[in-house]
């Protein structure tokens, strides 16, 4: 069980199920410690979300009953140039902010070599933290040595994310694709974040699905940042 989960879905993303109340509740009972608000960008074809959702985040307290709530956004690439659907007044505004390819959100798909450029741009944009399920290349192909050795020379995280890895979702390339990125982030003295990618509270930090082949991808406690708090809230220019 995670203590820190940063990829969560509330009501507001369109296609989860549960309110950011109701994640609160459920993170206490789990004896958690962080989680974070990650809904999907507006470019998303299903979210109910707008520019002023994210902006007004803040108002959120940054502890409600113990749990440390932490305000970004899984944005979405939206063209060849790397652009995301936030601005970069907002980026600055929100605690940490992710981003991916994602369908219906505005990005066409350029093949293996036109996404990695594509990825390659947004991780030198300097406007994110995270790049979410990045080993999902049956969606959007991408070079994943060059995508890992790229974010580890900008300083950006890479997912491990649970969703893709639950029972009939798990295929042989997500398992060759984070043994890459495992092994490069560990070559580069890195670390990646796991994420539950939870669109109701009974995924909420739930890392079952990840017991089965870590051990096969070659990952490490020492390799997650989510297991070192002070370390992820330094990294994301925040205080604890």
């Amino acid at each position: 069980m995670l203590k820190i989960d940063l990829h969560l879905h509330t009501v507001a993303s369109g296609h989860a199920q549960c309110t950011l109340v109701e994640y609160i509740e459920q993170a206490k009972k789990l004896k958690m410690n962080v989680i974070g608000i990650s809904d999907h960008g507006p470019n998303n074809a299903e979210t109910l979300t707008t520019e002023v959702y994210f902006r007004t985040l803040d108002r959120i307290p940054d502890v409600v009953d113990g749990i440390r709530v932490l305000k970004g956004i899984e944005a979405n690439v939206i063209n060849e140039g790397g652009d995301i659907d936030v601005s970069d007044k907002l980026a600055e505004r929100l605690d940490f902010v992710m981003a991916s390819f994602h369908e219906n959100a505005g990005y066409i798909d350029q093949g293996k070599e036109g996404n990695t450029k594509t990825l390659i741009k947004l991780i030198r944009s300097g406007k994110i933290d995270i790049i979410t399920h990045p080993f999902n290349t049956k969606s959007y192909d991408v070079d994943m040595e060059k995508i890992s050795e790229e974010a580890c020379k900008n300083n950006v995280l890479l997912e491990v994310n649970f969703s893709y890895i639950k029972g009939r979702k798990l295929q042989s390339f997500t398992i060759s694709n984070l043994k890459i990125i495992i092994d490069i982030v560990r070559r580069n003295g890195k670390k990646v974040i796991l994420g539950s990618d939870a669109h109701n509270i009974w995924e909420l930090g739930d890392d079952s699905s990840l017991t089965s082949i870590k051990e096969e991808i070659g990952l490490t406690d020492d390799l997650i940042i989510n297991n070192y708090s002070e370390e992820l809230f330094e990294f994301l220019g925040i205080k604890e």
